[in-house]
This record gives C-alpha cells, sequence and structure tokens, in this order.
C-alpha cells in the first residue's frame, strides 16, 4: 500500500481491539455521499503527506457512513459533517471537529498523540436544541415562535425543512386549527425561493441563509419523501411535487432490484453551469427506511393523483424490502450486508407496510408489518420508551440512546397498525413510544412537533374507512384529508361501490359519496 493512503477500517470491534493492542487512539472520520465537504477534505486533507503520515503511524483510522450508520454518527457527530474525532481505545471522545483542512489537522493529530500532551477536549455530541416543555401546547408555541414570519420556515440563520414539524402543521390544518399560515407559507417559500430545483426537480437538503437562498446541493431520498408527502396532504404547489417525483423516479429508481437508490451528490458546478450535461454522481445504496418512506409517499401519490403506475412502483420497492431487506426475527437490515434492528428503520418499514395493507387490500401487509413491531418491542427500556438499536455495540454503542424521532415514528406506526386490525397489543405499544418520546421533548424544542403530533393522534378517536370496488369512492375518502381517518381497501364486509366507517366497534351504515362518508364519520366523533 503507498504510504499516501489512509487504510480506513471499518467501524467495530476489530479496529477498538487494535486501538488497545497497539496503544493508540482512533481517528473516527463520519462522512456522507452525497458531502460536499467531505469529498474536499478527502482530496485534500487525507492526501496531505504530513497529515497521513501522522494517521499512518499514531492512529488507528475508522471511517463511518452517516446513512448507514445512524447510531454510530447520533453518538459522535460533532455537529455536521465530515465529522472528525479522536477517541480513546473505550470509544470516548478525546477530540472533534468538522471540516479541517491540512494546516489545521495537522497540529490537531500531533497533539492527540503526543505522548504528555494535553488532549484538546472537543464539542459534546449531544445535540444543540432548544428547551422547552414537553406538553403539546407547548411544543405549539415553541413552533409559533420558531416560525420565520419574513421569509416562512422554522429558525435561525440556515434554514431546514423539518419535515415533522410540516407534518404535524397538516395535522392540526386539516383538523381545522387556524396555524397563522405557517403551512402554506412555508411550502410556497421552499418552491419559490431555491430550495426546490426548477430545471430538475427534486429538493435540495437545506439552504445556508434564512431567506433560502445559498443551498447545499445534495438530494436525499428520504427527504424528498418525507417533504412530498406534506405537499401532497395539502395540495399545494403540485407541478413542483410531480416534477420531484419524476426527479425520483428517474435518477434513484433501480430496474435491476427493483428499489430506491439513496441519494445525489452536491456538484456545485454542475447548477452553476448554464447548460446542465452529466449529472452528479448518486449513491444508489438501498436503503430499508428511506424505501419505505419513498414508497408510502408515492402510494399517496397514486390515489391523490390517479396513477396506479406509482402504486405499481411503490408496492414494488416494499416487496424487495420485505424479501431482502428483513430477517426472520423481524429485524430490518439497514441495507444489504447492513446493520439489523434499528429503531427508525423498524418504525417506517412498519409504518409503509401497513400502508402497503391500505392500499391493496391485501392483510399479508398488515402481518408483515406487526413481525417488526414485534422486534421493536425487544428494544424496550425499563425506564420507559425505546432504545435507538439493540443492546451491545462498541465505545459509546454500549450506553442506551432514547431518541425522539425513531420513538414517535414507532408510536405512529404501532397507532395505525391497531386501528387497522383492533390489535389491542399495537395500542400499547403505540402508548409507550408515545411516552418516551414525550419524556425526550423538553432537548428538542420545536423539532419535538413528531411527539406533540403523536400525543394528539392517540388522543382522538380513529375511523376505518373500508372502501369496496369503487376507485373513484376511494380516492374521495383519502381527499377528505382528516388525519385520523384511515381508508383501506377491502373486498368483503362491505357492499360493492360503497365505503364502511367503523371506530372501534361501533360502525355507521355504508354510503355511496364522499358527503355522505363525512357526515358519518362526524357522527361516530360523536358517539
Amino acid at each position: 500500500m503507498s504510504d499516501a493512503v489512509i487504510q480506513w477500517l471499518p467501524w467495530g470491534e476489530a479496529a477498538f481491539a487494535q486501538a488497545r493492542a497497539e496503544k493508540k487512539p482512533i481517528l473516527l472520520h463520519i462522512g456522507a455521499t452525497w458531502c460536499h465537504w467531505c469529498h474536499v477534505m478527502d482530496q485534500t486533507t487525507w492526501t496531505h503527506h504530513p497529515a497521513v503520515a501522522l494517521v499512518r503511524e499514531r492512529f488507528v483510522a475508522v471511517r463511518v457512513d452517516t446513512d448507514q450508520r445512524p447510531d454510530v454518527n447520533d453518538r459522535y457527530n460533532q455537529g455536521g459533517w465530515p465529522t472528525i474525532a479522536v477517541l480513546d481505545a473505550d470509544g470516548e471522545v478525546l477530540a472533534g471537529r468538522l471540516y479541517m483542512p491540512p494546516h489545521e489537522v495537522v497540529p490537531l493529530l500531533e497533539s492527540c498523540s503526543t505522548p504528555g500532551q494535553r488532549w484538546v477536549l472537543g464539542k459534546s455530541s449531544a445535540p444543540d436544541l432548544l428547551d422547552a416543555p414537553a406538553d403539546v401546547e407547548a411544543t405549539w408555541a415553541a413552533v409559533k415562535k420558531a416560525f420565520d414570519p419574513y421569509h416562512a420556515g422554522f429558525g435561525e440563520l440556515e434554514k431546514f425543512p423539518h419535515p415533522g414539524v410540516l407534518d404535524w402543521l397538516a395535522d392540526r390544518v386539516g383538523r381545522g386549527v387556524d396555524d397563522g399560515g405557517m403551512l402554506a407559507r412555508t411550502l410556497d417559500a421552499m418552491v419559490e425561493k431555491g430550495l426546490f430545483d426548477p430545471f430538475d426537480g427534486g429538493f435540495f437538503r437545506y439552504a445556508t441563509q434564512d431567506d433560502w437562498s445559498e443551498v447545499h446541493y445534495e438530494k436525499l431520498g428520504e427527504d424528498q419523501a418525507r417533504l412530498l408527502r406534506v405537499y401532497l396532504r395539502t395540495g399545494r404547489k403540485q407541478p413542483a411535487a410531480e416534477r420531484s417525483v419524476a426527479w425520483l423516479v428517474r435518477h434513484l429508481w433501480r430496474d435491476d432490484v427493483g428499489a430506491f437508490g439513496a441519494s445525489m451528490d452536491a456538484d456545485e458546478g454542475y447548477y452553476h453551469r448554464p447548460h446542465r450535461d452529466a449529472p452528479p454522481p448518486l449513491d444508489l445504496t438501498v436503503y430499508a427506511a428511506w424505501n419505505a418512506q419513498i414508497a408510502a409517499t408515492l402510494l399517496l401519490a397514486a390515489v391523490r393523483w390517479d396513477r396506479p403506475g406509482l402504486g405499481e412502483l411503490a408496492l414494488t420497492a416494499l416487496c424487495h424490502v420485505r424479501d431482502q431487506l428483513v430477517r426472520a426475527d423481524g429485524a430490518v437490515l439497514r441495507s444489504v450486508g447492513g446493520f439489523a434492528g434499528l429503531l427508525e428503520d423498524q418504525a417506517a418499514v412498519a409504518d409503509a407496510f401497513a400502508k402497503a395493507g391500505q392500499y391493496t387490500g391485501d392483510e399479508a401487509w398488515f402481518t408483515a408489518a406487526a413481525r417488526l413491531l414485534a422486534f421493536a418491542e425487544t428494544l424496550a427500556l425499563k425506564e420507559g420508551g425505546f432504545r435507538d438499536r439493540p443492546a451491545g455495540g462498541e465505545g459509546l454503542l454500549a450506553h442506551a440512546r432514547r431518541l425522539l424521532p425513531p420513538n414517535a415514528a414507532l408510536g405512529e406506526a404501532a397507532w395505525r397498525l391497531h386501528a387497522l386490525t383492533d390489535d389491542p397489543r399495537w395500542k400499547d405499544l403505540a402508548a409507550a413510544a408515545s411516552a418516551g418520546a414525550t419524556v425526550e421533548a423538553d432537548r428538542y424544542g420545536f423539532m419535538a412537533a413528531p411527539a406533540a403530533a403523536l400525543a394528539e393522534r392517540l388522543g382522538r378517536p380513529a375511523v376505518v374507512v373500508k372502501v369496496h370496488g369503487d376507485d373513484g369512492l376511494f380516492r374521495d375518502a383519502v381527499a377528505l384529508g382528516d388525519p385520523e381517518v384511515l381508508v383501506r381497501r377491502a373486498e368483503s364486509g362491505v357492499p360493492a361501490g360503497r365505503a364502511l366507517a367503523c371506530s372501534g366497534r361501533a360502525c355507521a351504515r355504508p354510503v355511496a359519496t364522499a358527503g355522505e362518508l363525512r357526515g358519518q364519520i362526524e357522527q361516530l366523533r360523536r358517539g
């Protein structure tokens, strides 16, 4: 091997064993295939001969892809990518930085590997989040406080789209709550002010300025899915939504496996050229949770836009996930050969399987979802809620983390499956996940919206609408937009061409129009 090349090891016991045996610290690099500054650092810092020599002589070098190992990233990220962290052989952080050019990384490496030299303490990997009480109305107040009245969106300076906040706003607007225009203004601003790519379609990851300008150009499949779901729910900016769906299919769909790849790189030059030629590089890794998110969104698009081809594509991707990325014990593989059992993967795939059951009327999808939730039950913590990953692991992975987003997502999936199957096991699981998310909410500020959304969901009666043999009525029922109404196809128990609404064990009479159905839903809720 050339002396100018760093021999990066994967995260795992072997790397830590080598660090202990050789009495060396670990140099951890966390990056992403779509990360511009990660590529810059690879091309400059990690080819700089003095830096390479220090790494090879004094460190055990470990490289992690944040998309493959979000559990490692959650514990060690220093506030962005690339993250550079120096760890002792037990995995404790001794120093940490973000992108570093060669002239900065060499002094850091020297200070962290010179005998007797005092370690340079790094930034804590704990999230830098706003404080807010955990209850729903306090979170609502935090959302309103974080709203930018000038440019729309949430937060200061950098503008991320925050789909979890937008989803909650869509829930509340769907119930008739006045949000002061926060949802509509933000959805419009993201399309009109720079986050949306008007040439190719798709949404960029974030903007560095509060007016949505100076964007970072990477496009992630998961981001497209979560944002598109909100646009579909509200019906706003449909041309932009259609172009973004087209971008997903055109660039990320893989005919060879029948699933979606992950992301497109941030090639700044491509977007600044007057005539765009070859698009930026793609990461075509098939991630289970990201495919689940994309497929769930395409199922909604298939109904809202009456495009069954999108539904067929979504079901093909979910079949790939079910057949290739779910173990016999119900653990979801992150990707082929990847880590298994991350809570966020269990939740996302289970929810998508349940939605596939709604779309097709095939209850086998509900059974598949139940297997995944059953595995998630093994991640329960004695103190409440669910850990982000199975127990065990190196370094900080040995410590359980109870994170709000996957707990809220798990609760949503369990709520859906309970409503669709009436199995009390999933009602209990939803309540436990909600409690875990709520306990963590005071660390998340306005970004605790998913916990608040779940708490509201569980506090309202769910209504399941079964539609038999009338695609138009099925679409009309979905278009009602009520966040606690779950519409599913059914081939029995309902007269042909009719919709039957039930809440718990109470059912209304079958009806033939969406207007009648709305009345039946209101009647069920009044008891």
